[in-house]
């Protein structure tokens, strides 16, 4: 709060009160909540009033917001009256029926005569006539009104009748006048009126406030200065806007004013007198200006930050470490290599002055501020450019990135990292003009030998290559290093050149083979033939792995071992469960390594032998689309272990672990398409909590087969039937589930809820429900049928919670049935359970037929209940009770901390 006013005060922009509501103990969604403003004024003055206890502020809510009201009984006709004083912080007065604030005023004190059967009873005076009222004793600095514009008038509702209230006002005639209340006391200037636009349910609040009210009472040919106060827009308005137009009524399309506060006229000069600076303790000022400092500092770092990017520079070293996939991992180059920051403004020589001085040579130039712009900071920086463009580095610098494209396979390409585009040495062209984002990864490409010159680059016919050597005796590949080569010359004439680098005899025969991507690698059949830069759409960054021709063979050679080191993953099994039996255990994970060429059916086999169980009941998840993973029922011997991973193509550089699901049936995983339907529907637990189930019965099966099929997985409660029903609900299951009927456990499982059985393009959960029958409801007898009760609130379409059946016979006494239903509700107390409100509903639209008394000698009549033409009970048995999930305009305001 102190940072609020603070801010308010010294601020001329809007002022955010995202710290006030975090001290609130408040998240995002309670910020975006809407509140009820009285509501939400009382909890705040009452959480101040509490942190300001034991401080020398202790009074200050009180003294400016609190009044006190007499309520009393006095006799006419003996001198005897009973009075009790009571604080009020706000002042809630009837809007409906009242046409200004002054009638309402007068209608809240208006005092009642109790006489004939109303008699008082005065204790030793007997009964006797008297008048009943409450006057204000002592009125606040600060008035709050809050006009009763919500009512619940068998249905919610805003009121927005025409309401008036002034802009002065004397509550004198409302009031006890003496000592401690004079008429001085009691007039008023309005000073904020509060609206409220929109609905019962929702709308929007706008404040105006009279920003001037100090000056125009104290001096009267000052006038009114009205604000509008609108979220973060502040605005002038007029005194008629603020006032005459909130007053309500049918041209005010529910905008009317919801909250008044008036300040006392002897009170203003001290409520409202304007705050100098110097009144603000300097310990508060203090803290915030160097909040605002560090804010300020934080602001231009980011400034900075937007201005500089990140660059990873890759060096031949790193790169000769690679033995596998491409030139360099991501993992070296996000964790290992360090990052270094660089203005993106910044000449591109500077970046070469800046790369040298990091990685070979330190520099005695001085250091540049760039952001310095006065005039001896600029010759600086241009003396600086002049000095560094004389300069002649020994190496290159190239921008590497993933874009590649090839006509030589319609398969997409995992991405790659290569060298493509050089970073020309230049004082007149700036960084941002060559590298884009915010992270980029730059090659530094120099001479392989330290005594050697860096060879000149011709972009006109040269193309940067990279040479892998791949060993058939250890199967391991080498990265030699990067070389230019004439892109219109062919491989075969850098054969001796090849030899060389790798330290092979310069008449050694060579296979070559170009790495387009970890997922492709072309095999070159004739090196005399085609051009290089054909071979590779003449683009830099290319890889040439080479093998001696001699000791190459079908089974070794770079392309079978880059193919065996992409297809080897490394996968965790983790058991899932369709339905879990009470009594079973889950295995512990299993990693194994497979090959994404091998079939689903080694992988069932596999894990099969290491659990010891019939690989055949064994149910693989596997990706159907996209991210998504269901269960797999086909043939898993025409599947290969890629639909195991989670996008279609693999990148092993990641060193990503795939976590596979898998489940045992207790039969034959073939059976699922052949022999049985999946069908998903709902069960309710003892522990009356409702969830989803997913069953396996037979195709042409009965309910009651799809009962012993749940039976293998339901928890039953101990000392129960152990028997299970199936039941017709509504079509949201999860809540608001009301119940049509008990299906026969002779209904074909194919008459059962048709309308959302499985179907291949879309599987809808069945309308059913799976419940444990209690046992005093296993027999019915002729002239007993189950009725079911839901929960409402208020309006019996309002349905919520679970509903269920109760067993009703006819000529039965309406109590056992009251009786019936409280067991049926353990987790209800008595003292909610006696405020329920019972009523019978129709079975078609859920209205009301008539409330139910339960009233002693009552008996159930089930003819009363029946349809005239089927004779079958149509009615549903409501239960009226505030719903636990109540909306979030209608939620408490909490205020945490």
């Amino acid at each position: 709060m102190q940072r609020v006013f603070y801010e308010l005060q010294m601020s001329s922009e809007a002022v955010e009160t995202n710290s006030l509501t975090r001290a609130f103990g408040w998240d995002k969604l309670d910020a975006f909540n809407q509140h009820d403003v009285q509501e939400f004024c009382r909890v705040l003055l009452d959480n101040l009033e509490t942190k300001m206890k034991g401080t020398s502020e202790e009074k200050s809510i009180p003294n400016l917001f609190r009044g006190n009201m007499k309520s009393y009984i006095k006799c006419l006709d003996v001198d005897y009256e009973s009075s009790r004083t009571e604080s009020f912080y706000d002042v809630q007065l009837n809007v409906l029926g009242m046409e200004s604030l002054e009638r309402a005023f007068e209608a809240y004190t208006t005092s009642e005569i109790l006489d004939d059967e109303n008699k008082y009873d005065a204790g030793d005076y007997g009964l006797q006539r008297a008048e009943k009222g409450v006057k204000f004793v002592e009125l606040p600095p600060v008035l709050h009104v809050q006009l009763m514009r919500f009512q619940y008038c068998g249905v919610e509702q805003k009121i927005n009748e025409r309401f008036t209230f002034p802009e002065k006002m004397n509550l004198a005639t409302c009031s006890e006048l003496g000592p401690m209340l004079t008429e001085d006391d009691c007039v008023y200037s309005l000073h904020a009126v509060l609206v409220h636009s929109g609905e019962f349910h929702g709308g929007h609040y706008v404040t105006y406030i009279n920003v001037n009210l100090h000056e125009s009472v104290l001096d009267d040919t000052v006038a009114s200065k009205w604000c509008k106060f609108d979220d973060d827009v502040v605005s002038r308005t007029t005194t008629d806007d603020a006032i005459i137009f909130n007053f309500g009524g049918e041209k005010a399309m529910n905008t009317s004013a919801y909250m008044l506060v008036y300040v006392r006229d002897n009170a203003i000069d001290q409520v409202l007198a304007p705050i100098p600076d110097s009144q603000i303790p300097q310990s508060v000022s203090r803290t915030f200006e160097m909040e605002r400092l560090h804010r300020n500092r934080e602001k231009k770092k980011l400034e900075e930050e937007q201005l500089c990017m990140t660059i990873a520079l890759v060096t031949p070293d790193m790169v000769a470490s690679n033995h596998t996939f491409d030139l360099v991992d991501q993992s070296v180059i996000h964790d290992i290599i360090p990052h270094e920051t660089v203005w993106k403004h910044m000449m591109t020589v500077e970046l070469y002055q800046f790369v040298h001085d990091r990685l070979f040579e330190k520099s005695s130039l001085p250091k540049i501020d760039m952001f310095d712009s006065d005039e001896e900071a600029k010759q600086a920086r241009n003396e600086t450019l002049r000095r560094i463009k004389g300069n002649k580095f020994n190496f290159r610098l190239w921008r590497m990135t993933d874009v590649y494209s090839t006509d030589r396979t319609s398969a997409k390409l995992s991405s790659r990292l290569r060298p493509t585009d050089v970073i020309p040495c230049r004082s007149d062209k700036r960084l941002e003009q060559f590298l884009s984002s915010d992270f980029e990864t730059l090659y530094v490409e120099f001479s392989n030998r330290k005594d050697q010159k860096l060879q000149d680059y011709d972009k006109t016919k040269d193309l940067l290559f990279f040479l892998k050597y791949y060993d058939t005796m250890t199967e391991k590949f080498t990265l030699i290093g990067h070389i230019l080569v004439d892109m219109n010359r062919k491989f075969a004439f850098y054969r001796s050149t090849f030899c060389e680098m790798i330290g092979l005899s310069p008449d050694t025969e060579l296979k070559y083979y170009i790495e387009h991507a970890p997922s492709f690698l072309e095999f070159i059949a004739d090196p005399t033939r085609s051009s290089i830069g054909k071979i590779v759409d003449e683009q830099d960054g290319g890889i040439v792995i080479v093998e001696k021709a001699e000791t190459s063979t079908e089974q070794k050679n770079s392309k079978a071992k880059m193919t065996e080191l992409y297809l080897d993953v490394e996968m965790e099994f983790v058991q899932t469960f369709y339905n879990k039996r009470p009594d079973e255990v889950q295995f512990e994970p299993i990693i194994k390594r497979v090959c994404l060429d091998d079939k689903l059916t080694t992988v069932a086999e596999s894990i099969g032998k290491h659990l010891n169980v019939d690989p055949k009941k064994i149910l693989i998840w596997t990706r159907i689309s996209a991210n998504r993973f269901d269960p797999y029922f086909e043939d898993y011997s025409l599947q290969t272990c890629k639909l195991l991973m989670a996008k279609a193509l693999h990148d092993p550089r990641l060193f990503k672990k795939y976590r596979v699901q898998y489940a045992i049936m207790p039969f034959d995983v073939e059976e699922i398409t052949k022999l049985r339907t999946q069908s998903r529907l709902y069960w309710q637990l003892p522990s009356g909590n409702v969830e989803e189930i997913t069953l396996f019965p037979p195709k042409e099966g009965l309910v009651s087969d799809l009962l012993a099929e749940a039976k293998r997985y339901y928890p039953f409660s101990e000392g129960g039937s152990g028997k299970l029903r199936l039941l017709q609900i509504g079509s949201s299951p999860l809540s608001n589930q009301r119940v049509y009927q008990i299906y026969a456990e002779n209904t074909q499982i194919v008459e059962v809820d048709q309308r959302s059985m499985y179907k291949q393009v879309s599987f809808q959960a069945l309308h059913c429900r799976i419940e444990e029958i209690p046992i005093d409801e296993l027999d019915v007898s002729p002239g007993e049928f189950f009725c079911p009760v839901v929960h409402f609130d208020r309006e019996p379409t309002k349905l919520f919670g679970v509903s269920f059946v109760i067993k009703i016979r006819n000529n039965e006494l309406m109590t056992e049935v009251r009786d019936r239903l409280r067991r049926k509700l353990p987790d209800v107390s008595d003292a909610d359970f006696a405020k329920y409100k019972f009523s019978l509903l129709s079975r078609d639209k859920l209205q009301l037929c008539r409330n139910i008394e339960f009233n002693d000698g009552e008996k159930v009549n089930l003819t009363d209940m029946a349809n005239q033409t089927t004779g079958v009970p149509q009615v549903y048995i409501g239960i009226d009770h505030k719903s636990p999930n109540q909306h979030s305009n209608e939620a408490t305001i909490r205020i945490l901390n």
